[in-house]
């Protein structure tokens, strides 16, 4: 038996908007009674005060290129919340993150028929960026923040975006590809939990 990991999917025609502050720990439960492992999945708007952001090395670097370093107008964010690590450890977090990562190229390349390039958490689509990737931890819990922009409009002038509605002609049916990231996340957690408890050791 692997790893539970709840997956709850807000409504998408309900904007809900990301400011950091879901990074936090026990968001999901504090917010929306979803207590343990969890991903949360919504579409909203996002802007990020410095006060907020958990990079040091962007806001070292970025810091006089605006007052605001990470916005946009319209994302799909994924709150992933794990306990299983106790205490949490942020190399697994950020091992996680890498992975949901590739799973979300791996997605969209799928559906938008597309080829996007991989630097590490982050996704290109001819050097224009898709996402903003980041883990962290708290005493008890490792937490993870993944926002796909669905348009490149909102996101700070020194940066190149692009939006998952720019990527193809075709309509993308973005709660689909949530969903299926998500669940994608979660088959691949809960193999490698299966994958340890049947493996001898010596």
């Amino acid at each position: 038996m692997g790893t539970i990991i709840k997956l709850k999917i807000l409504d998408f025609n309900e904007k809900h908007s990301y400011d950091g502050s879901q990074i936090k720990p026990l968001w999901a439960l504090s917010t929306l009674k979803l207590s343990g492992n969890s991903i949360v999945v919504f579409r909203g708007a996002m802007r990020i005060e410095q006060s907020e952001m958990v990079d040091a090395q962007d806001i070292v670097r970025e810091q006089a290129l605006a007052d605001i370093l990470i916005s946009g107008d319209d994302c799909i964010h994924f709150i992933i919340e794990m306990f299983d690590t106790q205490p949490a450890s942020l190399k697994l977090a950020y091992h996680r993150l890498h992975l949901l990562a590739h799973i979300a190229q791996k997605v969209i390349e799928e559906t938008a028929g597309v080829k996007l390039e991989k630097k590490g958490t982050d996704l290109y689509c001819e050097k224009r960026k898709l996402n903003v990737g980041i883990a962290t931890c708290a005493n008890n819990s490792a937490k993870i923040h993944f926002g796909l922009n669905v348009v490149s409009s909102g996101v700070p002038k020194h940066v190149q975006a692009v939006g998952l509605n720019e990527l193809t002609d075709k309509p993308l049916k973005l709660e689909e590809i949530g969903k299926k990231i998500a669940e994608e996340f979660i088959i691949e957690i809960d193999q490698i939990e299966n994958d340890i408890v049947k493996t001898r050791t010596f």
